[in-house]
């Protein structure tokens, strides 16, 4: 029976689908308790001189990392054939997306992180609670070799179970696609700009609420509020922005 959803990727991503998550997760030095996939899915808006924007998620006051920000992710399951088709199931589960492209492997860009965590600006405009510091969660970026001709990056974490790590994928997805989230794992979604990413306050008209639940506390000058699960979360969100236009993917 074929998966509800389906998923294309650039050629230079092919050495991906030879390999079960088992198999890449062992070729990590130190090796990965558990494997997760992040799919960081750009749009480009369609009218003119609109900035590009970035599918969030926002987790379930009752899970782990409560009300925080995300990208549509999760662990690989044994079932996965490839690491491509775990992060494109769990796009499908986490937000209705059937169909979607894979361009490129991203990391946690730590420094990137660091460098805006260090400016004034950041400092006047970002959350009190922004996130877990790379240094807390002991996260850093690790390259994988899958090939002969090919290395990709897994982001790590230490958790009390063991090495965690985590592959970032940048993605885009049909035009016309409509999100429908799963209001077991998140509670509200929305496409954000970089801007909103960046200072961590969004339009109120750019996030879309699937429940009620008192919030008020997460405003600012009108504005909402976002807080990351994560520092590490924060600087790949940022870095799609980046590479999606070295890419042509956005303007």
């Amino acid at each position: 029976m074929s998966p509800p959803y389906k998923f294309t990727f650039s050629p230079s991503l092919s050495p991906l689908t030879l390999q079960t998550p088992q198999t890449l997760s062992s070729k990590s030095v130190p090796s990965i308790a558990h494997l997760m996939t992040s799919v960081l899915v750009l749009r480009q808006q369609k009218q003119p001189l609109s900035p590009p924007q970035i599918l969030l998620l926002r987790r379930s006051p009752a899970d782990s990392y409560g009300l925080k920000w995300e990208a549509p992710g999760g662990s690989a399951d044994l079932t996965d054939a490839s690491i491509l088709s775990a992060a494109a199931r769990e796009l499908f589960e986490e937000s209705a997306l059937g169909e979607s492209h894979f361009h490129a492997v991203l990391g946690m860009t730590k420094q990137k992180a660091e460098e805006l965590f260090s400016s004034s600006t950041a400092e006047e405009k970002r959350p009190e609670n922004w996130g877990i510091d790379p240094e807390d969660e002991q996260a850093e970026d690790i390259e994988v070799h899958v090939s002969e001709e090919m290395k990709i990056l897994f982001t790590t974490f230490h958790e009390p179970d063991g090495i965690w790590g985590k592959v970032n994928f940048l993605a885009t997805v049909a035009e016309d696609a409509q999100v429908e989230i799963d209001l077991e794992e998140h509670v509200e979604w929305g496409w954000f700009t970089e801007e909103e990413v960046r200072t961590g306050r969004a339009l109120r008209s750019s996030v879309i609420t699937e429940t009620i639940f008192p919030d008020e506390e997460l405003s600012d000058g009108g504005k909402r509020v976002m807080e990351f699960t994560s520092q590490a979360v924060w600087g790949s969100l940022l870095e799609a922005f980046s590479v999606g236009r070295e890419l042509g993917i956005i303007v």
